[in-house]
């Protein structure tokens, strides 16, 4: 109980003491307080800390002189001690104190106002300004957003924005309801306010927007804006008035209306948490764990380290270019991607340069192979290269606390699949589970989980569609999960195509396909994305955003995408985005059936706090185990696991966290480590498929299904028309054989394969399909190299954008299937051994292939060097080589350069256009002629053997011309010293020089010229020798950047050691230059430039960054020093920097002989050898 009386005495005498302007002292009011109320322990303690944190400053005003200046002068008060969380019997005592000591009782004459209002046309006066307010219509509103700009720093006034009012060009009003915005002195706010559409519709063009504010020193405010449909808002004028007496009431109503609300706001959380703490404590025990939960954690959580610490997957991008840089520091850079990443918005990005620089930072677009990135560090303003690292880990750090925050009350059936899944496992043969469409249908009636196996074209899709319009006529929430956006789109078109009847469910936002929607034709749906329905409810958006796409487009006919122009528009698509996704999420709670990727329903918090009557998770086999069980946790009722254990398998790239590449079907001990399978309660197979002609299902059924899938009689004579139609007509099953041509293979800086020559018969293969009217075409590949590249073709192909022809990986794939399919195996010589993917254990390798052979419907071409797969898994159990073998011996359509059906078939597929394919080598000798003829400033040159044939010197003459046209000629070969001698003095050796390549002007690549002796080596003593030589021209800025990127031509590789192609003059006048100046030279040069000053340019200290130099010790011993006598640093002279400079600078021996040096490492250290018998140290060369 307060003191009230005593306490207002006490303030009376402070203020007759030392007057009201004493309050504004805040130290002074603590003093006075400590001093003369030390008798009231509590009043002084609470006293004492409201003057410290600005009690005195809320009191500014006093005495209130009227009733009126009372009221606002205490609702002030009364909102400061609410900030401070005063509990509220102290705050009444505190209000009872402030309303008896500071009315001056003096004063009781009224204070006149004035109520006419003065108009202006800015702000000057005020103390506020509005920036210009955004209309924006919905559905069932329109609101007004705008921000108010506290101005005034030497009055302390607040304001309540009382109404916004909208009158049309008709003269209907249309008023906001209880919209009430406190605005505090000193501070700035942004304001949104609406108006909501009730009986008539509110026409905003034309229209005239005001926006009342009532203000804490009297005054009213009236701002009125005019509409106009094309430009923005216009101000019109500003109105300023004293309030009357009923104004200064309602705003005081309004501040307690505000006040109160805060308060209960604040008492409900405090209410709610107590509430929260008492549950957590008497629940603990409900939360969920087992020694299941515990290894998958620990897996992720490995898996998160192992991602964080760089070792992840790293996507390559090229042609970076800074398009600007804003005041907080932030670089805007534009990147061509080699991979198609489909990345969010915001989504946050480490990029690292090959110069080591490291900049992180978030996508601002990304989209058709490019991407623009707002990046923390300037990586200078073009960036050839660099490495691009998402993070993933952030959905598996939230995927850990997902299994981890399992409630045994409410997750029922996720805990149901940990505790009794694995229990249920059973030795019986899997041949007597139930099988087919009727029996999952009788499962899901009975079980409250079913798991579905469902091998390629048994009509799993088609099953789950059916299943969610059932649920849908029976009210009930569903949720469709995938790991892929690929499946996700296939199951939510499937429902959309199954309700054609029911449309009042698509026009009412009850199916939504939530987030990135890589289907084509579900993009473009009106309303069963939850973007594009948004969207059709936000009328205002719609036009800004299709304004600012077409601005975008037209920028981009006109070639300006790097362009500030362009960034600044794709920063304006990019707001327009975020509100859409903002206002997307309404729309989503109310949907009935919702259709997203698991990552989504995992990270994004609309799914938090909402279950689902039933759950269905397709393409399991791709998904961790705590993604199934994360998707269960979701469910109320059922839960549909539906997958295929043959299949694509989930990928880690943590060696420790192999628990994690397991699938469901593992977990529940369904399928063994060496593929048996067995019988489970919870499984259902569908055994009967509608996809594939039989000629194609008939080895996945014999080799990976153990002849347990069955044809439907409609699949007898499904495909006829493209077995018909080339290329290859009258099979379903055919092999391109590239063995006998120089279908070299190799691997990019990201470990991805890629075939030159495959890829392009793979895609003269799709384009010929294409023109046969074929409907789908598909292309996959089991390496993103390869893919990266047939999409380059693909794109400059059909440079208009419209093709039935698709390029995937066989992951991206899976899910997916074509008309006629073609299947490109990649691998071959020079590489002796298959790559990872297809390489790793059997089990995995059964499924990718079985994934890629069961995508098309109709007809399969694989691209292939059969002689590679024979030679390296002749006698084994590889997958892909039975699979090549089967083709052979079941008679089916082999085309090869033995029967000479091969050089028919590429001239038959042949485009022509963009891609030229040569048989005749003087014909394809006078085009490359006239190719050069045009060349401007380079052309870069590959050359992977030196045995040339006879028309190397045709090839010469037309390079040499050029060179001495001025044209750049760069050069580089694996096997310098069987060359002409001619071609040495632009040639460099190198060790990548992989492909037969002539690029001119990074516009013009040539595969095949000039022709040698090529060959691969398949052992010691067996090669195998190109038969077939094709001549192929390329003319596409994508191919050919992509060829440069991949092949890394402009780089020459020696060892270890990289550096960049140069001109081989200008390395020699480079050596004179520096001879010249006086740098070390070695006795062993003509050119006075050596190894130590090749050392002293390309080594430095790993400590200071100085120069290394070469040194021997007392021994005679060679090695590096650092230059720098302060620093002690040392390291080994290696025979591959030795190497390095033998070949890049083409060093002979110096003894009359001139012959080939080599470096070695001997006992004493590192020498060099020629091939003549002499050896030299290496200071000697």
């Amino acid at each position: 109980m307060w003191h009230t009386t005593e306490i207002v005495k006490i303030f009376e005498k402070i203020t007759e003491d030392y007057g009201y302007e004493i309050y504004q002292n805040r130290k002074r009011c603590a003093a006075l307080c400590s001093d003369l109320l030390v008798e009231y322990s509590t009043e002084k303690n609470i006293m004492q800390m409201l003057f410290q944190v600005g009690l005195g400053e809320a009191m500014k005003g006093v005495p209130f002189k009227n009733e009126r200046e009372l009221k606002i002068g205490l609702s002030n008060i009364e909102k400061f001690l609410l900030a401070q969380a005063i509990e509220s019997n102290v705050r009444e005592d505190v209000m009872d104190v402030i309303r008896m000591a500071f009315v001056d009782k003096r004063i009781n004459s009224k204070v006149k106002s004035v109520y006419q209002p003065v108009i202006s046309k800015n702000f000057n006066t005020l103390h506020f300004k509005m920036t210009l307010p955004v209309i924006r219509e919905f559905e069932e509103r329109v609101d007004a957003s705008f921000k108010f700009l506290y101005t005034n720093r030497d009055e302390k006034v607040d304001t309540v924005l009382e109404k916004c009012m909208i009158i049309d060009k008709f003269g209907e009003m249309h008023s906001s309801r209880m919209d009430y915005e406190l605005l505090l002195h000193d501070k700035s706010k942004n304001v949104t306010i609406s108006m909501p559409v009730e009986n008539k519709r509110i026409y905003v063009g034309g229209a005239t927007v005001e926006f009342t504010f009532l203000c804490s020193n009297h005054k009213k405010i009236t701002t009125s804006y005019k509409i106009n449909s094309s430009k923005p808002v216009i101000l019109m004028q500003i109105a300023v008035c004293q309030m009357t007496e009923a104004e200064c009431d309602r705003m005081i109503d309004i501040v307690e209306l505000l006040i109160k609300t805060i308060g209960s706001v604040a008492k409900s959380n405090n209410a709610v948490t107590v509430e929260e703490s008492n549950v957590l404590v008497a629940n603990e025990q409900l939360v969920y764990s087992s020694s299941d939960i515990m290894e998958y954690s620990d897996a992720l959580r490995k898996e998160i380290h192992f991602l964080k610490l760089g070792k992840g997957k790293k996507y390559k991008i090229v042609n970076g270019e800074k398009l600007d840089k804003n005041d907080k520091g932030v670089y805007t850079y534009s990147f061509e991607m080699e991979t198609d990443l489909h990345l969010p918005d915001d989504a946050p990005v480490v990029v690292e340069t090959f110069d080591g620089i490291r900049a992180i930072g978030t996508v601002l677009v990304c989209e058709d192979f490019e991407m623009i990135l707002l990046l923390d560090k300037d990586l200078n303003d073009k960036v050839n290269s660099a490495h691009l690292m998402v993070e993933p880990w952030k959905l598996l750090e939230v995927l850990d606390k997902k299994i981890h925050s399992l409630n045994s009350n409410i997750n029922k059936l996720a805990i149901k699949i940990i505790e009794e899944g694995p229990k249920l496992s059973t030795n019986k043969d899997i041949d007597n589970v139930p099988k087919g469409q009727d029996a999952v249908e009788r499962k899901m009636e009975s079980d409250d989980i079913v798991t579905v196996w469902g091998p390629p074209g048994t009509g799993k899709t088609y099953m789950m569609a059916k299943i969610a319009k059932k649920y849908i006529l029976q009210n009930k929430s569903v949720l469709i999960v995938s790991h892929s956006n690929v499946s996700v789109d296939g199951v939510i078109k499937k429902v959309v195509d199954m309700v054609a009847d029911m449309q009042d469910y698509l026009k009412y936002g009850k199916i939504l396909r939530v987030g990135y929607v890589r289907d084509d034709k579900l993009a473009k749906n009106p309303y069963a994305t939850s973007f594009n329905y948004t969207l059709s409810k936000c009328d205002s958006y719609a036009r800004q955003l299709n304004q600012l796409v077409a601005k975008r487009d037209e920028l981009r006919m006109k070639n300006k995408k790097k362009s500030k122009e362009y960034n600044e528009v794709e920063h304006k698509i990019k707001e327009i985005r975020s509100e859409v996704r903002k206002e997307e999420r309404k729309y989503v709670q109310r949907a009935q059936v919702i259709g997203t990727t698991i990552s989504k329903a995992t990270v994004d918090p609309m799914f938090e706090e909402r279950q689902f009557d039933l759950v269905m998770f397709d393409e399991v086999s791709m998904a961790y185990v705590p993604q199934i069980i994360a998707a269960a946790a979701l469910a109320k009722e059922k839960f549909l696991c539906v997958g295929d254990f043959r299949q694509l398998a989930p990928i880690s790239q943590c060696p420790d966290a192999q628990v994690l590449q397991g699938d469901i079907f593992s977990y529940l001990q369904i399928v063994d480590k060496r593929g048996n399978m067995y019988w489970h309660p919870w499984l259902v197979m569908l055994n009967e498929q509608r996809r594939m002609n039989p000629a194609i299902s008939e080895f996945p059924n014999k080799f990976v299904y153990n002849k347990l899938l069955k044809d439907h009689p409609i699949v007898l004579h499904k495909g006829d028309s493209v077995i018909k139609s080339a290329p290859l007509p009258g099979d379903a099953l055919n092999l391109v054989d590239l063995a006998g041509t120089y279908c070299a293979a190799d691997k990019n800086t990201d470990g991805s394969r890629f075939n030159i020559l495959s890829a392009i018969v793979s895609f003269c293969t799709a384009v010929n399909a294409d023109k046969n009217h074929i409907d789908t075409v598909g292309i996959i590949a089991p390496y993103a190299a390869q893919v990266r590249l047939i999409r380059a073709m693909l794109k400059d192909y059909y440079s208009n954008g419209t093709t039935n022809v698709s390029c995937a990986t066989v992951h991206q794939f899976q899910g997916s299937e074509a008309d006629m399919l073609i299947f490109d195996a990649v691998e071959s010589y020079p590489k002796r051994a298959v790559g990872y993917l297809m390489g790793k254990d059997s089990n995995q390798v059964v499924r990718l292939i079985n994934v890629a052979i069961t995508r098309g419907k109709g007809k399969i071409i694989t691209v292939a060097n059969a002689n590679f797969w024979n030679n390296v898994f002749n006698g084994t159990n590889h997958v892909f080589y039975h699979f090549l073998s089967h083709i052979k011996n079941r008679k089916h359509q082999v085309i090869g350069h033995k029967d000479k059906t091969f050089e028919k078939y590429i001239k038959l597929i042949n485009p022509s256009k963009m891609i030229n394919i040569f048989a005749n080598e003087q014909d394809a000798i006078e085009v490359f002629r006239q190719d050069m003829r045009k060349a401007k400033w380079q052309v870069v040159v590959s050359l992977p053997t030196g045995e040339l044939r006879e028309t190397e010197k045709q090839i010469f003459e037309i390079l040499d011309d050029a060179d001495s046209k001025g044209v750049n000629i760069l050069m580089k070969s694996n096997d310098y010293a069987n060359l002409p001698e001619w071609w040495k003095q632009y040639c460099i050796g190198t060790q990548n020089a992989t492909f037969p390549l002539i690029i001119i002007d990074d516009e013009v690549a040539w595969y095949g010229l000039p022709t040698a002796n090529w060959r691969f080596q398949v052992d010691k003593t067996t090669a195998m020798f190109t038969v077939v030589h094709m001549m192929v021209r390329i003319k596409g800025k994508n191919t050919v950047g992509m060829i440069k990127s991949l092949t890394e031509i402009e780089t020459v590789v020696v060892g270890q050691n990289t550096r960049k192609l140069k001109r081989k003059k200008e390395i020699i006048d480079t050596n004179f230059t520096i001879s010249g100046v006086g740098m070390a030279g070695n006795s062993g040069s003509s050119l006075g430039y050596g190894l130590g000053t090749f050392v002293e340019e390309k080594e430095f200290c790993s400590s200071c960054k100085s120069h290394m130099v070469l040194a021997k010790n007392a021994r005679g011993t060679a090695y590096l020093k650092c230059s720098n006598k302060t620093c002690k640093k040392t390291k080994y002279l290696t025979v591959d920097l030795i190497n390095w400079y033998i070949n890049s600078h083409n060093v002979k021996c110096p003894k009359k002989d001139r012959g080939e040096l080599q470096g070695g490492l001997g006992k004493y250290g590192p020498y060099v050898r020629c091939n003549c018998g002499h050896f030299l140290k290496p200071d000697e060369i």
